[in-house]
């Protein structure tokens, strides 16, 4: 049953994958207007507490603090991964798993890794057959911002202050993990390895030249536009909750 969900669902997002894209390009005016529309609003009436939480982790995130600074990637002393890069990682490999279970692939799994594959990679998510959704996830669904927004509804304000930081602070920190995500994942850095921004389209190890780019294209018209329609529902409904 769920196998059979799973083909057709991926063949259906390879059917729309082009038209999908052309569409976005002809409304790509109109979701840019909503979004920086209700971002201009957002700054006008919501709590300035979000802004605090999200340039707090900017200042935070580029070393601007005194008093702490951000982890680095690599314990050279322990010849492996840090654990805010593990946990980076796991983000990044949750997002591919949620998006495979969501195209019935229940069997799916994750793991991240102490140090980097022989192909270069962090972490790796195994389901049965795989489509652009489950490959492009990370780059625009924030984890973190989705596991806090249903504490919105709890009704106790002393909560609201904290929860509105962690808010601000988890938008920050998707934003600028998804510009280093797509830099990073843009070409693999092992020779004869691959990422997931060059197997939108084809699959390893069926990849050519011309799918990669089709890949390329098909992840700069994507990519911005699936965030700010992201962010614009996020927006709307803390502007409404509080």
């Amino acid at each position: 049953m769920f196998k059979i969900l799973s083909n057709l669902t991926d063949k259906l997002l390879g059917c729309i994958m082009w038209p999908l894209a052309a569409a976005v390009i002809y409304y790509y005016p109109d979701i840019f207007s909503l979004f920086t529309t209700t971002v201009s609003s957002f700054i006008l009436n919501a709590s300035p507490i979000y802004l605090v939480g999200a340039i707090f982790f900017l200042f935070f995130r580029f070393n601007f603090l005194p008093f702490i600074k951000f982890p680095k990637f690599w314990n050279f002393n322990k010849g492996k991964y840090t654990f805010a890069s593990r946990l980076d990682t796991w983000e990044h490999e949750f997002n591919h798993w949620f998006f495979a279970i969501l195209t019935f692939k229940l069997g799916s799994s994750f793991k991240t890794f102490p140090k980097p594959t022989e192909l270069g990679h962090a972490g790796y998510m195994w389901s049965r057959g795989t489509n652009w959704l489950i490959i492009i996830g990370p780059y625009f669904f924030p984890t973190f911002t989705f596991l806090l927004l249903p504490l919105i509804f709890i009704p106790y304000e002393p909560l609201y202050p904290f929860l509105q930081f962690l808010l601000g602070w988890s938008i920050s920190f998707h934003m600028i993990q998804n510009v280093i995500d797509v830099i990073q994942n843009w070409k693999p850095g092992v020779e004869g390895s691959f990422t997931d921004l060059t197997t939108l389209t084809v699959s390893q190890p069926n990849q050519t030249t011309f799918s990669i780019y089709r890949s390329w294209i098909f992840a700069i018209i994507m990519i911005p536009a699936l965030n700010f329609a992201v962010f614009t529902y996020i927006l709307m409904v803390l502007q409404r909750n509080f």
